[in-house]
This record gives C-alpha cells, structure tokens and sequence, in this order.
C-alpha cells in the first residue's frame, strides 16, 4: 500500500469536526497520545533496563501505526498527501546529509541556510 492510498482508507474511520482548528487539534492529541504510548515502552527498555520482549516489540508496531493514522489525518487537513510529504522529507535530508548523516551535518542544517537547530 501507497502512502497516498492509505491516506484515503483512515478517512473512512475518522471522526470530523466542524472547523479545520478541531480537526488539526484532534491530530495533534493524538500524536501526543500514541507517541507517548511509543515512547513508555522506550523508556521501560532504555530507563528501567528491560529487554524488548516480543509483545513490547508488538504493542510498539501497534502504536507506530496508530501514530501514522493521526499524521494521515493531520496531512488530510492541511490538504496535502502523505506522498508529497514523504518525498519533501527526503529531499529535505538529502540537502542536510548529502552522504550520509554526521553529527556535523545534523548541526549545519544545510537545508535551512545552515541555521542552528535551536533557532530554526
């Protein structure tokens, strides 16, 4: 399945509000939402020193899905494909890491006119 193609499939299961502010907001919570979600099982390895089992392996898969449904949702009503924002990220790292990613290179931020990450 295509980006684009799985952008219109979440339009079937998603709930709508009347203005675009509580559309974007409903996203927003729930990137919010599932990445935490995401990241307690991070932390549970990384903080409390658990090794990744096969169900925190799982309920992470799970959560990274639930994640791209809200970006799909987002992208939906800002009326752009998840297509056109996938190719944009990718020519936007290729202009940051032209050979592969450094820590330099992170830091020069050569897509943003080499602004620094905290001001850019």
């Amino acid at each position: 399945m295509n980006f684009n193609d799985y952008q219109r499939k979440v339009l079937r299961t998603a709930k709508t509000y009347p203005t675009l502010a509580e559309n974007l907001n409903h996203a927003a919570l729930g990137i919010a939402t599932e990445g935490g979600e995401f990241t307690t099982e991070v932390k549970r390895a990384v903080i409390y020193g658990r090794e990744i089992t096969p169900a925190m392996r799982e309920h992470m898969v799970e959560e990274l899905g639930d994640l791209m449904w809200y970006v799909a949702l987002a992208a939906e009503h800002l009326g752009v494909n998840l297509g056109g924002i996938a190719r944009e990220n990718i020519e936007k790292l290729q202009k940051r890491f032209p050979q592969a990613y450094s820590n330099e290179a992170a830091e020069a931020r050569a897509d943003k006119g080499g602004l620094e990450a905290r001001v850019s």
